[in-house]
């Protein structure tokens, strides 16, 4: 198998991405076997790095070396259920997919990582976008519109551009009219009203380790759907403390509900943010891709089955 490193040297705050050279380099020349380091350096280059290293055929496996913005483009390259496995080395300011499975710390650890095991896991088919992690529409997708501003301010990490973000959004009208279509087991089931938001998870953490969606399942072939509906200014900040949590589903604001497809519409354009990437339409759908991607897990989260 061919281990890509894909390495951007912007990704956080720290040279993290830079430093784990030295120790890649190190395992292989131990261990033995195929590897390359390639480096980022624009928008858009672990898309096409990790596109061409697919098409060369063969057994590969893709590390996105940065943050969420890297393994958003990083996983962008790789066809939906192709061979191609994909991994992250955690090296951004919130490194939120991976909470999902473990810490930091697990996948920083490359020993335990190169030698891990690919699982399948699920995907969202957004537009043209093909999501990893969380989807949604409304105020969460603004917030993470602006975070993109503040998060390259110095000094500032992804939480603290989270909360940044959110400050400016509650500065200006907040809420919006939408209709949620949603395909569920039991049949299509239908909301109208104002909204702060709807999201739909395959993963469960987003915006620098808000919990949105804490039952969600990346490989259990259903999406997590949470619509969270308009309340004052004066009671957003506790939701938040909550939501951040991962304590709102029980709240009598929210709902949730597990699905295979979300459409959303609204009467003006309103942001929608795919794992980061922010855009503005009046109807988008989030649709489950199932085992989308071979999603590498560390050696020591992997469960050993039990014998009998």
């Amino acid at each position: 198998m061919r281990h890509i490193f894909i390495v951007n040297p912007a990704a956080g705050k720290t040279r993290k991405a830079i430093d784990i050279i030295p120790a890649v380099e190190a395992y292989f020349q131990e261990h033995g076997g195929e590897y390359a380091i390639r480096e980022t350096t624009a928008a858009g280059d672990a898309t096409r790095i990790a596109r061409e290293e697919c098409e060369k055929g063969g057994a590969v496996r893709i590390y996105a070396c940065g943050g969420d913005g890297t393994l958003t483009e990083t996983a962008a390259g790789i066809p939906a259920r192709s061979s191609a496995e994909l991994a992250v080395v955690p090296c951004g300011s919130a490194n939120d997919y991976i909470r999902s499975f473990g810490t930091e710390a697990d996948f920083f650890d490359l020993p335990s990582l190169i030698e891990g095991t690919a699982s399948p896991v699920d995907g969202i088919r957004c537009g043209n976008y093909l999501s990893v992690n969380i989807c949604a529409m409304g105020m969460d997708a603004l917030v993470a519109w602006k975070m993109v501003r503040y998060k390259h301010w110095p000094l500032v990490s992804g939480p603290m551009a989270y909360k940044l973000a959110v400050l400016d959004v509650l500065c200006h009208r907040i809420g919006c009219k939408l209709r949620v279509v949603m395909d569920t087991p039991d049949g299509e089931v239908t909301r109208e009203g104002d909204f702060l938001f709807s999201l739909a998870a395959s993963g469960q953490y987003y915006g620098g380790g808000y919990h949105a969606a804490p039952l969600s399942k990346p490989n259990d072939g259903l999406l997590d759907f949470v619509l969270v509906r308009k309340v004052g200014r004066l009671k957003i900040l506790g939701l938040l403390k909550k939501y951040r949590a991962g304590q709102h589903l029980g709240l009598d604001i929210c709902e949730h509900l597990l699905g295979t497809r979300m459409r959303v519409f609204c009467d003006k354009p309103t942001p929608v943010t795919a794992d980061g990437e922010c855009f503005s339409d009046t109807a988008i759908t989030f649709e489950l891709v199932e085992n989308a991607f071979n999603f590498v897990i560390p050696k020591h989260l992997v469960k050993v089955p039990a014998t009998v």
